[in-house]
């Protein structure tokens, strides 16, 4: 991964020097200044600013957010600006920016992982512009009621019915309670009046108070699997066929000589170029939907209109296809990468490296993870589909940019200062659009890529958001892989297994089916590891146990024995289905059969216990006995104890040669652990002299 160098004054831990946490609340308007400017959010008194360098995909309205201005305009409707004096208006903004600066650097977090942590500056500003602004308004109303023109505070001057308002609200209640956790830890005095008990228990006689059903959110579940597959040959055939076609198209009319007809050049381009597919083959036609003429109103007759006109005719058309090749490069990136819409933001042109271990890998940063301001590098590998796709965004917006750059200068003269770097840009058809400019909304490029391919741009019923293809990854991971919150927690990079849980558990669906699913992977290990010592059985020339070790192996197998006696007592052969009834009768449903470790397979159920716990109950993967007749070595393992017994017997030589007994007890411990994982790998290393040699070996 590359190597950036931040400056030390923009990190959080160079601010905290200069403006400790307890003085924040106290800061005089120079001094919030200040620190304002060593966090990256401006210069300005009164204009909390949020660089693209911070959050990379904020609406740019939100990036400078003018405090006085939202204090007067929630006032607008409930006071007389005249009366206001302008003295409460500078201590507003103030109020405002001092608790911005703690929220940022201070433990404003309030559940999860982010608990009493710092919190990330796009959540920021949405409280600055939608809670505390009002409750700053709502103080500045209750100080001109009472006449109280002093430096009073604001949230200590509402009232009692105010906060119980305020408490009601399920929106604003987490911001006094921040303000409350905030108060408690000596870092803001300025908090509401707390709340006396005002009786409101469940009266002893009459009926029970009713209690509110629970709320359950479940704002960007995942993508449901249909609305994938029909999607997915869609996207990959304009990533793979569409793309470098149209990629070829906007380079042609680039050199062009004349840009005053451009509809009459995209002909001339079609008179003396095919497109073909990736196969060589002439795309006569689009293999589905895809809308691109939008010039509808064109057309007096409307019989004439076609909106999926072959080949395009049109600079609108070219325009929205170039829209939907950036959505499809933009859906590919997001399935791929399960990362966050901040993170994908942040690639470059330049993301894609190849590693030493020859792997590629796609370089960017990560906010909600890191306390740096500034973000951390993080690199994320990368398939071969994901490299093709950026690889061909980079074409794409470099070629939209050279038109554009050329149809915006009259004489035809590229500017080449100051070059844009962004890898997503606002591409289309319409009066806004600039592909010199970065995509300002990532969830609408993906909807209207669904749009214009005839799909619903709400699968499931919601929206489709960047966040639904983060969950969606977690899903089919969940769904694929035994033990996957371990799995799911490195793949989205979560710093905290409960944030990976509650991913795993928002759906109650996708919970059962992780539960159904991982049951079943379990019957299918126990079928397996059943299949291969039936077969060892009665074949004398297949290993022992099937070449599986372990206490569990013999047990195991004692067990296949008793039920294929008890078999043929029930005059019932051997079948196909039978390894899969010995499989779940023994596994308890697929309760057990865990692989709590790599090659490591535990047989023990809830009802049993084990040298792990030495108790019945769940079992303790970290405290795993060798000896415990619940474990099972999976043959998989066999190659590698094969390749360490000989390195080990070599480190132990050499170590008593040098007299070095500490390290020697070391290699003599972990060879016979080695020794002890399958019988027949045990049996014919310990005939070896050397062995027998470093095993008599007494300290």
């Amino acid at each position: 991964m590359r190597k950036t160098k931040s400056s030390t004054l923009n990190s959080n831990i160079d601010t905290l020097t200069l403006f400790p946490l307890e003085r924040i609340q106290h800061l005089e308007k120079q001094e919030a200044i200040n620190c304002q400017r060593l966090l990256g959010h401006g210069e300005t008194f009164g204009i909390w600013e949020t660089p693209e360098l911070i959050v990379p995909h904020m609406k740019e309205g939100r990036r400078h957010i003018d405090l006085r201005r939202i204090i007067v305009f929630c006032l607008h409707h409930s006071e007389n600006l005249s009366s206001v004096p302008e003295s409460i208006l500078d201590e507003g903004v103030l109020w405002l920016t001092r608790l911005a600066i703690l929220m940022r650097l201070g433990p404003a977090g309030l559940t999860g992982m982010a608990k009493r942590k710092p919190l990330d500056a796009s959540t920021i500003t949405r409280l600055l512009l939608q809670q505390f602004v009002k409750l700053v308004a709502l103080g500045i109303k209750r100080r001109l009621e009472n006449k109280n023109y002093s430096d009073a505070g604001f949230a200590s001057a509402i009232n009692a019915e105010d906060f119980r308002t305020w408490w009601s609200d399920e929106i604003l209640r987490p911001d006094l309670k921040r303000l409350i956790q905030l108060h408690e830890l000596g870092l803001w005095s300025d908090v509401p009046s707390m709340r006396e008990f005002n009786g409101n228990a469940t009266p002893v006689r009459g009926t029970a108070a009713p209690i509110k059903p629970e709320r359950i959110r479940n704002p960007h579940p995942a993508i449901p699997d249909d609305y994938l597959a029909a999607m997915g040959p869609k996207v990959i055939w304009i990533i793979k066929d569409l793309g470098k076609n149209l990629i070829h198209l906007l380079e042609t009319l680039a050199i062009m000589p004349s840009y005053s007809n451009i509809n009459k050049n995209i002909r001339d381009y079609f008179n003396d170029n095919v497109w073909c597919n990736r196969y060589g083959q002439v795309i006569s036609k689009i293999p589905f939907l895809l809308e691109h003429n939008s010039k509808r109103a064109k057309f007096k007759d409307l019989t004439q209109y076609d909106p999926f006109e072959w080949p395009p005719q049109h600079w609108s058309s070219i325009q929205v296809l170039a829209t939907s090749l950036q959505g499809a490069h933009l859906w590919i990136t997001l399935l791929t990468m399960a990362a966050r819409i901040g993170e994908v933001a942040t690639l470059g042109r330049d993301c894609i490296e190849f590693a030493e271990d020859g792997q590629f890998y796609a370089n960017g940063k990560t906010y909600k993870a890191s306390r740096i301001v500034n973000g951390k590098m993080r690199e994320w590998p990368a398939p071969d589909i994901l490299v093709e796709a950026l690889a061909q965004q980079v074409k794409l917006i470099e070629a939209s940019e050279r038109l554009a750059s050329i149809r915006k200068d009259a004489r035809g003269i590229i500017n080449t200062r100051n070059r844009s770097k962004h890898l997503w840009a606002s591409l289309g058809s319409s009066s806004t659009a600039d592909a010199t400019k970065k995509l300002g909304c990532y969830e609408k490029s993906l909807q209207n890529l669904a749009w214009r391919l005839g799909m619903t741009s709400m699968p499931g019923g919601k929206n489709l958001h960047p966040h639904r293809f983060r969950k969606t990854i977690a899903r089919l991971a969940g769904l694929a892989i035994d033990g996957s919150q371990k799995v799911i927690m490195l793949l989205l990079g979560h710093e905290d297994v409960i944030t990976t849980l509650g991913y795993m558990q928002a759906d109650p669906a996708f919970a059962q089916e992780v539960h159904d699913i991982t049951r079943e992977l379990r019957i299918i290990r126990g079928m397996a590891l059943i299949e291969d010592m039936h077969a060892a059985i009665h074949d004398p020339n297949i290993l022992s146990y099937g070449g599986h070790g372990g206490p569990g192996a013999k047990i195991l197998t004692d067990s296949i024995k008793a039920y294929e006696v008890e078999q043929h007592r029930n005059s019932k052969e051997w079948g196909i289905e039978t390894s899969r009834e010995l499989s779940v009768l023994l596994t308890n449903n697929g309760e057990s059969a865990r692989l709590i470790n790599a090659h490591v397979i535990c047989t023990k159920i809830s009802g049993e216990a084990g040298l792990c716990s030495n108790k019945k109950g769940a079992i303790v993967a970290g405290n795993c006995k060798q000896e415990c007749r619940n474990r099972i070595e999976e043959k998989t393992g066999r190659r590698d104890t094969e390749n360490v017994i000989p390195i080990l017997i070599r480190h132990a030589q050499e170590n008593i040669a040098e007299r070095n007994w500490l390290p020697f007890q070391r290699d003599k411990m972990q060879l016979e652990q080695e020794l002890r994982r399958y019988d027949d790998i045990g049996a014919y290393w310990r005939s070896k002299p050397e062995v027998q040699a470093i095993l008599n070996v007494s300290i």
